[in-house]
């Protein structure tokens, strides 16, 4: 299939810096964007917090079940809640209040707090049913720290699971529980993990919030499968809905409509949109459990994999493959076809003499075979909306000091023109060549599904130009990418752990692999709107060398360059993927051969990892693997 580019190489502008001046971008989001209700605010009497929460089958400690982070058939039909808390402990006062309101009607609207944990996994001590206040609309006052019997006070801990019993669900089973989240008086919510025989809840302390207030708490659950599928742990009411149906989306085959987990009907209104020529019928097709791809056996198709070709060096489109090679059709008469025919090896040694191998793809192509061609495997999908969220500004700034660097390092933005010739900074895919997850969703429809948006109407044949997907579904499945939780950092009491990340800066790895960002304050979603955040990336273009290289520029990046890989959750890749495979063609099979491959700006610390002691080495790895 062919990649619709958001720019050709004639139109982009020109990226150079001097002493006196930046490149000039125009912003995804200013003071003028129309921004969605906050969802923390202080009054005069209270800290409000608002969020959503969805429905679960089971509790989020009991192992056995594999059923907590699990989403049940029909999820997108009455099963999320809007939630606000009033503190007003935080102010004074003596309570604090949990409202929530419901789709449907409930049967057994029981509200838990305060965990217990004592006779099973899912024990409160504090039950009781939420009064009615308003059609579908219940509330609860808590007064006292029941577990220690007292009033309330600042610091307290509450831990709530609203439970969701419907009365006459449309589909599906009656009886659901909810999120167990923490509540800490006087703060709010905060993502948590479980320490003692009980396993009760604490808060994480701030190291561990990679995504801000988007962090997840840890996992207790056993379904490591599902860690990057979940909602953001401060995701606002607005978003719930969207985010479900963004979610089905997601996982519709656009073929036949069906769903990719059983038990959920067809979505009719997507049948037949496929086409002709495409890579995978669905996103969930390639991005498994919306995580990184593991490349095919030798020989076998590649059907997770977009494969960018051109004519030239600079991504001028191929006569017959267009920019992106599509190895399916509803046809079955495929443009062409790519599979790994071997993997060639490179012999290594550390310093201290242990070897090495690394492995590097051979193609082989049936049909026409491009001249010049660049593989990309799927990358996980979380963290996406709060890259979005960071200010351009920021971003040029850190362009700015690589410029000013003496260590080699020259990281640069890419800057594209959207749709309407205004000049934005590039931020997603391996080249940075979408500046929105907007525009990274709708050309992934269009390239790797043969799905056209009013963002890009138009298969790059010069076949399609009605929009098949509507805008609606657009800005549901751009919610639902946009919100989805990153995961904690764990391992923070590890000895091994904390010794590897004052290692992994003194290897210079930090020089791109930016800690510490925080998002802007114009960005339209409340929850990720002024988030601190540790992606681990500086979102710039960095000559990686000629190992990495491949022969295909995209926009102003040369085929050496790529942007810096985000490293938040790649500890989970292996229980997310069922395997491991890094960089953009999956040939690092851990993340040792990752750092090896680096080479250009990244020589230095590639080096420097090389010789260090094998104990650093291992203690800098179980870093990156705490992430």
């Amino acid at each position: 299939m062919k990649q619709p580019l958001l720019l050709t190489s004639a139109l982009a502008l020109a990226l150079t810096f001097s002493a006196h001046a930046a490149p000039q971008v125009v912003p995804l989001f200013d003071s003028t964007t129309k921004l969605e209700p906050a969802t923390l605010e202080e009054t005069s009497d209270a800290l409000i917090t608002r969020l959503a929460d969805r429905a679960r089958s089971r509790h989020a400690r009991e192992a056995r079940f594999h059923s907590y982070d699990l989403y049940a058939t029909f999820y997108w039909e009455q099963r999320t809640i809007g939630i606000e808390i009033a503190d007003h402990v935080a102010k004074g006062g003596k309570d604090v209040v949990f409202t929530y309101e419901t789709l449907t009607e409930l049967s057994a609207p029981e509200f838990r707090c305060f965990f217990r944990g004592i006779n099973t996994e899912a024990e409160y001590q504090f039950n009781t049913p939420a009064p009615l206040v308003a059609p579908n609309r219940r509330s609860v006052k808590v007064t006292h720290n029941v577990m220690e019997k007292r009033p309330l006070q600042v610091g307290d801990r509450i831990e709530v699971e609203i439970s969701q019993f419907m009365k006459a669900p449309l589909h599906g089973q009656k009886n659901y529980y909810g999120t167990a989240f923490l509540y800490v008086v006087g703060r709010g919510v905060v993502p948590w993990e479980a320490k003692g025989e009980k396993l009760d809840s604490f808060p994480l302390p701030d190291q561990a919030w990679l995504g801000g207030q988007t962090t997840l708490p840890y996992q207790y659950s056993n379904e490591p499968a599902h860690r990057f599928k979940q909602m953001a742990g401060n995701i606002a009411p607005v978003s719930a809905q969207p985010f479900m149906l963004g979610r089905r989306l997601h996982h519709t085959d656009f073929a036949d409509g069906a769903h990719s987990e059983k038990g959920n009907p067809v979505f009719g209104e997507q049948r037949g949109k496929l086409g002709p020529q495409f890579v995978a019928h669905s996103c969930i097709a390639c991005h498994i459990n919306n995580g990184r791809a593991l490349p095919p056996d030798i020989g076998k198709p590649m059907f997770q994999t977009v494969i960018k070709v051109g004519s030239d060096a600079k991504g001028t489109p191929h006569p017959k493959l267009g920019s992106a090679l599509q190895p399916q059709s509803t046809d079955g008469k495929p443009e062409a076809g790519a599979n790994i025919a071997s993997w060639q090896t490179v012999e290594g040694k550390y310093a201290d003499g242990t070897p090495f191998t690394l492995r590097k793809p051979v193609y082989a192509f049936t049909g026409e075979t491009p001249s010049h061609f660049s593989v990309r495997l799927t990358p996980q999908l979380v963290g996406l909306g709060l890259l979005e969220a960071i200010d351009e500004a920021d971003m040029l700034a850190l362009a700015e000091a690589n410029r000013k660097r003496d260590d080699g390092i020259r990281g640069r933005a890419q800057i594209v023109k959207d749709e309407n010739g205004q000049p934005r900074l590039g931020r997603f895919g391996y080249k940075a060549g979408q500046p929105s997850v907007r525009h990274q969703i709708a050309g992934a429809f269009n390239s790797d599904m043969g799905v056209t948006t009013s963002l890009f109407a138009k298969l790059d044949d010069g076949t399609g130009g009605k929009p098949e997907l509507s805008d609606a579904d657009l800005a549901n499945i751009t919610r639902y990418i946009s919100t989805l939780g990153v995961s904690a950092r764990r391992d923070l009491d590890d000895t091994e752990a904390q010794r590897g990340e004052p290692l992994f800066a003194k290897a210079n790895c930090t020089a791109c692999h930016t800690p510490s960002l925080t998002t802007g304050k114009h960005h339209p979603f409340a929850e990720l709107r002024a988030q601190k955040i540790q992606p681990f990336t500086d979102l710039l273009l960095h000559d990686m060398g000629a190992g990495l290289a491949d022969n295909l520029g995209e926009h102003e990046a040369t085929g050496a360059e790529w942007r810096t890989s985000p490293l938040w959750s790649i500890g989970l890749t292996a229980g997310v993927s069922g395997g491991e495979a890094y960089l953009h063609d999956g040939r690092a099979r851990t993340l040792e051969e990752a750092i090896l491959w680096h080479g250009g700006e990244g020589e230095r610390a590639k080096e420097l990892f090389r010789n260090m002691p094998a104990a650093d080495r291992a203690a800098l790895i179980k870093f990156l693997q705490s992430l």
